[in-house]
């Protein structure tokens, strides 16, 4: 209910302050947001919602607005914010994403009855417009509302927190939140400073300081040392770096609270430093001694196998592991319990721990699988006890059943629940969308029969660039989800890297509500609004408006890329060719890791599911049509800039950048863009980008050497008050980049054709083409902050206080980007990016040494297959280390 002063005051609603909040970050004016209590006895009928769900839902709230005031009703904070989204999305005319996260400048403000006059935007830092809440009255709406059957709307995966957020602060978490809160997120993973609870563990169990900051390693990194996969590779940590993240979590964790959300907490897997595993018996095929990879040390038993203990292996890692029903694990459990809570607060009730997450358990005996998950559980719950606490939800990831599928049989997985309580645990089905595993596991008569779970799309792997997503069939399956598998608590997204793809996401989001589509047939409809209120096209005038043109020519833009890039069956990521490491005189694509498929037998130095372009014809041939959207989207930029001339306005503090290059403007007979012979193309081969240089000191980055200002004095993602002509732009270096990239493949194939026939001059030539290519791709990198390797460097780079610290975190920083682990774990390029100047400084240079390699060799005659590549392989290896080591300090 409304309180005084003119109805701003909200005393009936204990969250109005926190959905305000959200409101005032997003651009809309707090002060004309009125918050109530959905009526008592509310239902899906009495809400008039678009679509009924027979359960009725889990969440609902509704709007209206009069007066120039927007009134909200909501069964909770998050409902709320989902209905202020969709107010912003129907009557202020902009969908709030990742890319823009504030109602803005563009054509849309004012440009018509159902756009509103959208809030100006001042200019803020780097010469973007920063939010500014709007002070007119905000247009009127007619009660709409929505509601969800889904209880649980989880987000995010354990790895996120190394692929994209390890060095964000609080202003890139509160714009995170915010858009947790938007996309009416319930259940969101949050691990920031886990690696400070562990530490603390570890030190009161009696390891020394060196020991423990060895052990955590680096902050990238770290995710894979929660589950076991890895440690002491990176690092070593900042001396405040605890202190500062506790800092952080604890704000997270309240604003996450104060929204209405239930984070999921990680719980405590059992991996340990071997100075913590203690003495007894090995389980069968266990063995006692070294327990790191070649970047590790090694713990010396000194040959008695008394000293044995659990291990796992992952990637050339050897991990400790204790017993979940061992006396040791107990205690270290209930250590870590008291030191969480300590740290951080009281618990949720959900934890996250996946002891063997891509790792086969130490024992394939049933009564081993039995005892560590009932020990597991049991752990937990005993925390929980200790604290106060109601009995845990323990929520586990689906992923070790497919990924580790010959071990995991449905035998050993009923085996490793069986004892723990049916309706105490939470299982993720995390590869939905491409390798569901409810109808195998869940269904009645399975392995886990009866136990809740949550439906997820992953999507991404590695923050790696690629376009994709089945659009009809993530609406498909998630529209059959309520009459599939019982036991469904609702939906999820579990991304290994976010700010990618925002069409997926936006779309799986908007699906886990009754306004969304229901069927593939209602994706046109859908479509049709994303791209008008991603550009701030709604409310157009007359024929012939500049802006109604501008609507047309992107729709026909975005059914293209609909048709193809999102089109059926496009559930795995297109792998880059650009990121492919060349490794030996034949074609690296075949070796190019993929997504999500575990490598069997020996570990090749670039491991690969097989799965790529090359033998997939399709995605050449879609090149030509995906050039043609690029310069439909491209006219929409012309036009949207002349109704903003027109309209005497201005959408970023100055002139926007074009950056429409050779893919625009055509392919060549080979299906590749056009622009060979650009004057980005003039370095020759003894250029900097060609022989591994370090990087440049480039204008955006001048001050990067000097980051002192902790880490929210940098911009990790972007301004807040982004424009639509700013989304545009980086749709269009998104699409061209693309374009660019897999037109490369033609140009590395007539690399080797060329050495194949001893024609050295054709090797250059086709290198010439490529190296071009390149350098666009690189350009075009510098239109966002995101896509350059500085914006990331420089938020690694703040939160050290010296200039070791600082170098410390840069290394661990490029390391994740590059070679990934050691040079022996075969991640290399697992999280590439088309990065500036990334694209440049290490995959350029390392084409360069494949061809004048193969060109040198050429010059003597034909290059076969076989051709010895050790001199390639340590140009290679050295180019890669180069780059990782560098530091701009």
């Amino acid at each position: 209910m409304d309180g005084d002063d003119g109805g701003v005051g909200v005393t009936g609603v204990s969250w109005a302050d926190a959905v305000r909040g959200v409101a005032e970050r997003a651009g809309v004016d707090p002060g004309l947001v009125s918050l109530e209590p959905l009526p008592a006895g509310w239902t899906n009928e009495s809400l008039e919602t678009a679509g009924g769900h027979a359960a009725g839902p889990a969440a609902a709230a509704d709007y209206v607005a009069t007066g120039g005031r927007l009134t909200i009703r909501a069964s909770d904070p998050v409902a709320a914010s989902v209905a202020l989204a969709r107010y912003v999305r129907a009557h202020l005319g902009t969908r709030l994403t990742w890319q823009r996260p504030c109602v803005g400048t563009g054509p849309e403000a004012g440009a018509g009855p159902e756009a509103g006059a959208g809030p100006e935007a001042d200019v803020g830092p780097n010469g973007h417009p920063g939010p500014q809440v709007g002070a007119g009255p905000l247009p009127d709406a007619p009660r709409t509302a929505v509601s969800t059957p889904h209880a649980v709307r989880y987000y995010l995966n354990v790895v996120t927190f190394g692929y994209s957020t390890p060095f964000w602060g609080w202003d890139r978490w509160e714009r995170e939140i915010d858009w947790m809160a938007l996309h009416g997120v319930t259940h969101p993973l949050m691990l920031v400073a886990h690696e400070a609870v562990l530490a603390e563990t570890f030190r009161r169990s009696g390891l020394p300081d060196t020991e423990v900051a060895e052990w955590i390693g680096g902050a990238a990194h770290f995710p894979w040392t929660f589950m076991g996969g890895m440690h002491s590779f990176g690092g070593p940590l900042p001396a405040r770096w605890a202190e500062r993240r506790v800092d952080l979590a604890r704000r997270i964790l309240a604003r996450m609270r104060e929204l209405g959300m239930t984070p999921v907490l990680p719980g405590f897997g059992g991996h340990v430093p071997p100075s913590l595993a203690g003495a007894g018996p090995a389980s069968d095929g266990c063995r006692a001694g070294g327990t790191g990879g070649d970047d590790a040390g090694s713990h010396d038993t000194g040959g008695d196998d008394t000293a044995g203990y659990d291990e796992i292996e992952w990637q050339g890692w050897h991990i400790p592991l204790l017993h979940p029903e061992s006396a040791r694990f107990r205690g270290l459990h209930a250590t870590f319990g008291r030191v969480q809570r300590e740290l951080l607060g009281p618990g949720t009730g959900f934890y996250a721990v996946d002891p063997y997450i891509e790792s086969v358990p130490p024992s394939d005996d049933a009564d081993h699988l039995r005892s560590a998950g009932r020990g597991m559980y049991r752990a937990l719950a005993a925390a929980a006890r200790d604290g106060g606490e109601p009995e845990p939800v323990w929520v586990l990831q689906g992923w070790p059943f497919h990924y580790k599928g010959a071990f995991w049989t449905p035998d050993r997985v009923g085996a490793y629940l069986c004892d723990v309580p049916v309706d105490r645990t939470l299982v993720l089905d995390l590869w939905g969308e491409h390798v569901p595993l409810h109808t195998a596991l869940l269904a009645d008569g399975a392995p886990l029969a009866g136990r809740p779970w949550v439906w997820c799309a992953l999507h991404n792997f590695g923050g790696r660039p690629a376009l994709f997503g089945d659009l009809a069939g993530l609406v498909r399956d998630v529209a059959a989800l309520p009459d599939g598998v019982p036991h469904l608590r609702g939906v999820g997204l579990a991304p290994e890297a976010i700010e990618n793809n925002e069409v997926f996401y936006e779309l799986g989001t908007d699906l886990a509500w009754d306004d969304g589509p229901h069927s593939p047939a209602d994706l046109d409809a859908w479509l049709e609004s994303f791209v008008l209120t991603r550009y701030g096209l709604i409310g157009s005038g007359a024929g012939g408006d500049p802006v109604q043109e501008a609507a047309r020519v992107a729709l026909r833009a975005w059914h293209t890329i609909l048709s193809t890039l999102y089109g059926s069956g496009r559930t795995r990521s297109i792998p880059t060719p650009v990121i492919a490491r060349p490794w030996s005189a034949g074609l690296p694509f075949p070796a190019q890791r993929s997504a999500g498929e575990a490598i069997s037998g020996p570990q090749p130095p670039t491991p690969s599911s097989n799965v790529d372009a090359e033998n997939d014809p399709a995605i050449e041939a879609a090149l030509p049509r995906l050039a043609d959207a690029v310069r439909d989207l491209t006219a929409v930029r012309e036009l949207l800039t002349a109704a903003e001339s027109r309209q005497n306005r201005s959408a970023g503090g100055g002139e926007h950048k074009a950056v429409v290059g050779t893919a625009a403007r055509g392919t060549d007979a080979e299906g590749t863009a056009s622009g060979a012979d650009s004057e980005a193309a003039t370095g020759g081969p003894d250029s900097e980008a060609a022989t591994g240089g370090a990087d440049t000191e480039d204008a955006e980055g001048e001050n990067s050497k000097n980051t002192t200002g902790g880490p929210d004095a940098v911009d990790t993602a972007g301004p807040s008050g982004t424009s639509a002509l700013d989304v545009l732009d980086a749709d269009i270096a998104d699409l061209a980049g693309h374009v660019l990239a897999q037109g490369t493949r033609a140009h590395v194939r007539g690399i080797l054709a060329a050495a194949r026939n001893g024609d050295p001059d054709g090797v250059r030539e086709h290198m010439n083409r490529l190296r071009a290519d390149l350098l666009e791709l690189d350009e075009l990198a510098t239109v966002r902050p995101e896509s350059r390797v500085r914006t990331w460097i420089d938020a690694a780079r703040a939160w050290g206080d010296t200039p070791a610290e600082r170098d410390a975190m840069e290394r661990e920083a490029r390391s994740l980007v590059s070679v990934w682990g050691g040079q022996h774990n075969g991640l290399h390029d697992y999280s590439g990016r088309h990065w500036h100047p990334l694209v440049r400084d290490l995959y350029l240079p390392r084409w360069q040494a494949w061809a004048d390699w193969l060109a040198d060799a050429a010059a003597a005659g034909p290059v076969p297959p076989d051709a010895d590549p050790t001199p390639l392989r340590a140009r290679i290896v050295a180019i890669e280390e180069t780059w990782r080591s560098t530091t701009s300090g």
